[in-house]
């Protein structure tokens, strides 16, 4: 049991908690953990020992830090509370299998590269069979979730700022090397003294010194390349998943009451930006806020229109689209996760599909062999897939070009980069913003919305680029390209969050015909 509170210390490391040494200490430990494990005789109960502690860590991290699945399979996929547990439950035994197996094999295994192959079985032989388990569960994690256990790392300003610099692999070698290190060190001394105590926290502090230099050059460099503020309102209208269901089924009561939720919302934002007539104003809206299709219904996107004169500048929105889809070989009508922009002068600009789409949330896996899942599974939304990386550009030609990746889409590192070098090919020499529009209402009260935002700012500071978070209910937030949060809104409350984000060119009002 001591490896499963060992994962507990390592989840405590990530938001919304945010004690990200725990998770460096607590990788240390099991590394001496693991070490002093191997070098016990290879009987029968000493590899299901082993096995057993290999499994226990990974089950405990993925138990602490992904409870809410439990939540988000019953408020997201429909699923009975029992149903969702269960599923749960099975997922994470599927997932220890790897673990259970590697830990069981792990004596013969080191036994078989060391003294067979390299003819020796040493400290220095351990730790790099073990490097190679450790790389082999990060892959695990990334497939499962787009996260790395060094991400913890993101809950301080300045070690956030340096990912610009190191990038995810960077960090995550970092990670690798310090709890190599340090375990091995654990395992080499006779007995565990404050003085060793007081070595390990000096030699920890050596470590991190040089990269918390790196990250406050990274942050004051942004912050010169930066040097403008853009007046930000962003709309968090707390309306909760009953009332989305409701709207998408386009139930008239409902729709009104969403939309009066947000024109309130948008004519406090008007009121406080006349106080700032010199710049445009910008008004993001989040994942699917807007209960209508504003780009094919003539009084949707008249209502749309009437939002946007309001404010006098430009509104980005997540909404809704319909379209054909085959499926099962038979043309079926579905509806697709956009994000659109709105600008006073010109109306409707572009629009952008969601590509990467929640599995048991908003689609089934393997629908195209079996489309009747969707009648086995009647609660579980089926949206359209995009295609195509369509950027925001914003209608002045010197204005910026938006990146909007809605909801989860900006943890995979593959397609915002794709999507960036995409937008840079099409209109080459504008500024770029990332908009990651999110409904995390699906996650009730767990520690997944802080999860969620730590990772898309860790992605925005990887890219250097400024990041708009609007959430349907809570934790809406302006971030500086070095991923620092400088505003944000509370959870489960309607709200207007107003600040200033950095960019390279402030967009004047009237600045174009």
């Amino acid at each position: 049991m001591f490896a499963h509170f060992l994962g507990l210390l390592l989840a405590l490391g990530f938001p919304p908690f945010g004690v990200w040494p725990l998770t460096w200490f607590a990788g240390a430990i099991m590394v001496w953990l693991f070490l002093k494990n191997t070098q016990e005789e290879a009987s029968k109960a000493n590899r299901k020992k082993m096995a057993w502690t290999f499994f226990n860590f990974y089950y405990a991290v993925i138990l602490y830090g992904f409870y809410w699945v439990v939540y988000t399979l019953h408020e997201f996929g429909g699923m009975p509370w029992v149903v969702a547990a269960i599923v749960f439950m099975l997922g994470l035994g599927a997932l220890g299998v790897l673990p259970w197996l590697v830990g069981y094999f792990w004596q013969p295994f080191h036994r078989f590269v060391g003294q067979k192959i390299l003819k020796r079985s040493n400290l220095v032989v351990s730790c790099l069979a073990l490097a190679i388990a450790l790389c082999v569960f990060e892959w695990l994690d990334v497939r499962a979730f787009p996260w790395t256990w060094a991400q913890s790392v993101g809950s301080d300003t300045f070690l956030l700022a340096s990912v610009g610099v190191l990038g995810t692999l960077g960090w995550s070698l970092i990670f690798l090397f310090y709890i190599l290190a340090f375990g091995s060190w654990i395992f080499k001394q006779s007995q565990f003294t404050y003085s060793f105590l007081g070595k390990f926290v000096g030699a920890t502090i050596l470590l991190f010194i040089p990269l918390y230099g790196v990250g406050y050059f990274q942050l004051k460099k942004l912050n010169n390349e930066f040097s403008e503020r853009q007046p930000i309102a962003m709309l968090q209208g707390n309306v909760g998943n009953y009332q989305k269901k409701l709207s998408k089924l386009q139930v008239a009561p409902t729709v009104r009451n969403v939309l009066a939720i947000h024109r309130d919302l948008i004519e406090e934002a008007a009121i406080r930006f006349q106080q700032i007539p010199e710049s445009e104003p910008w008004v993001i809206w989040p994942e699917t806020s807007f209960p209508g299709f504003p780009t094919q219904i003539v009084s949707a996107g008249e209502a749309m229109s009437s939002f946007v004169q309001l404010t006098r500048g430009m509104h980005i929105v997540g909404a809704y689209e319909e379209g054909d889809i085959m499926l099962g070989g038979k043309q079926k009508r579905v509806d697709f996760n956009i994000a659109a922009m709105f600008h006073a002068k010109t109306g409707f600009v572009e629009l952008y599909r969601k590509r990467v789409r929640v599995p048991f949330g908003e689609y089934i896996p393997f629908d195209e062999t079996f489309p009747q899942a969707y009648e086995w599974l009647p609660n579980v939304n089926h949206f359209g897939k995009g295609e195509k990386f369509n950027a925001l550009p914003h209608p002045d030609p010197n204005g910026p070009v938006f990146i909007p990746v809605i909801c989860y889409e900006i943890l995979f590192k593959d397609l915002v980069d794709s999507f960036i070098v995409r937008a840079q090919k099409d209109y080459p020499g504008r500024e770029m913003i990332i908009v990651n529009l999110t409904n995390d209402s699906w996650y009730g009260p767990t520690s997944e919305p802080f999860l969620h935002s730590l990772l898309s700012r860790w992605a925005a500071s990887r890219v250097e680029l400024p990041l708009l978070r609007p959430t349907n209910t809570g934790l809406s937030q302006i971030v500086g390209p070095w991923g620092e949060e400088l505003a944000v809104g509370p959870r489960d409350e309607a709200w207007v969050v107003l600040g200033e984000l950095p960019v390279k060119k402030l967009q004047k009002r009237d600045a174009f015909d």
